[in-house]
């Protein structure tokens, strides 16, 4: 039986995507070379085919918690694979690539005052009920996309809206926490927040504008060709190779420096799962491509004793110090030894500085182990 969806670019249609034998096939429908539906694969007149539904289409796809809901709900009433998946979330999926749908998706938007000061205990298991298949987001932790409204503009903006089980205590501050050690060595992040009760972390999406238009957004899986469950398959130095192929001149040198600051901040931080979904490139056009703010960064080893990197640097998953991280900034990111000598302190003091401020959440006795068990990791 064949099956199919028209994808659209910027609002305009770009070519269908089916599923026949078993095979994924898209065809443009295009000629437009600007409404490309990503940087790896081109307008053409012959078809991009695959085994598999290609990354960047996945890319869309719940993975882990959302996933379990989703399937929960709705495997009696249709197919739940890859494709069936997509289908059922498409009428959802709002970016520069959308699909074209009959159904209309309208939900009553939050307010993000409600959310950072809310006392109810079920409020993200009622967020999960109202937001889930209207939440096309990758990632095994509990998140969904949420419409909220700014009550001093009125403005609505989509904001992903984190919470976390019994098995990752605290992982909301953990975030924020990690986040702000990002935010302090100048590299670029979203706009984020942590909830009154720490129940919430809340991050505004980086892909829409101000005039509401849609950037380009994808991950190192669409750029490396790989699917979702091969994000753990790659190494960093071929992520700083994948910026060197795909961003413009203009944004390179800026690129790759940020790029080498979110390794070391990772390795600092001890964050095991900066995977190949972590790290992504945006864009307005094909001459305007540049590093993706940074996300998802968290202090793995709290929750994981031994855990260890995502991905392979210089031939190892290990906690490298400051002597090979220097050199992989300089032989990957085209960095001089003075850069990554100072970028490298600015995230060391970085770190140091919000060491600081975790302290100040000690003054709550429950979180004194926790706060006390993440500076050592960061130490």
């Amino acid at each position: 039986m064949n099956d199919f969806l028209t994808v659209k670019v910027d609002s305009k249609v770009s070519g269908i995507l089916s599923f026949e034998e078993n095979e994924y096939i898209f065809s443009y429908k295009t000629e437009d070379k600007k409404e490309f539906i990503s940087l790896t694969m081109p307008v053409r007149t012959k078809s991009w085919n695959s085994k598999n539904l290609h990354p960047l289409f996945e890319m869309h796809l719940p993975e882990g918690y959302l996933l379990s809901i989703i399937k929960k709900h709705f495997s009696k009433f249709t197919k739940t694979d890859d494709f069936g998946l997509l289908k059922l979330m498409s009428p959802s999926i709002k970016g520069r690539v959308s699909y074209e749908q009959d159904l209309k998706v309208e939900l009553k938007p939050l307010v993000l005052d409600d959310l950072l000061h809310s006392s109810n205990e079920k409020l993200f298991d009622e967020l999960v009920s109202r937001f889930a298949l209207n939440s096309p987001i990758s990632g095994v932790q509990p998140k969904v996309l949420a419409q909220i409204e700014n009550k001093a503009t009125l403005k609505l903006e989509d904001y992903i809206v984190k919470s976390w089980g019994e098995e990752y205590q605290e992982l909301a501050l953990n975030e924020y926490l990690c986040m702000r050690v990002v935010q302090k060595a100048n590299i670029c992040v979203p706009e984020f927040y942590l909830s009154q009760d720490r129940k919430l972390f809340i991050m505004k999406r980086f892909d829409i504008k101000e005039d509401n238009t849609y950037l380009g957004f994808e991950d190192m899986c669409v750029l490396f060709g790989k699917n979702r469950d091969d994000k753990y398959e790659g190494t960093y130095e071929q992520i700083a190779k994948t910026i060197k192929t795909f961003v413009s001149p203009k944004y390179k040198k800026e690129s790759l420096a940020n790029f080498f600051k979110m390794i070391v901040i990772n390795f600092l931080l001890k964050n095991g799962d900066a995977h190949l979904k972590n790290f992504g490139l945006i864009y307005e056009d094909i001459s305007n491509i540049k590093l993706a703010p940074a996300y998802d960064v968290v202090t793995t080893t709290v929750y994981i004793k031994n855990d260890i990197p995502a991905l392979h640097l210089l031939g190892s998953k290990k906690w490298w110090k400051e002597k090979q991280l220097l050199r992989f900034g300089r032989e990957f990111c085209d960095l001089t030894a003075k850069e990554v000598k100072e970028l490298y302190e600015l995230c060391v003091k970085a770190k140091d500085e919000i060491i600081e401020e975790a302290k100040s959440y000690k003054k709550d006795e429950k979180l004194s182990e926790f706060i006390d068990n993440l500076i050592e990791k960061w130490s």
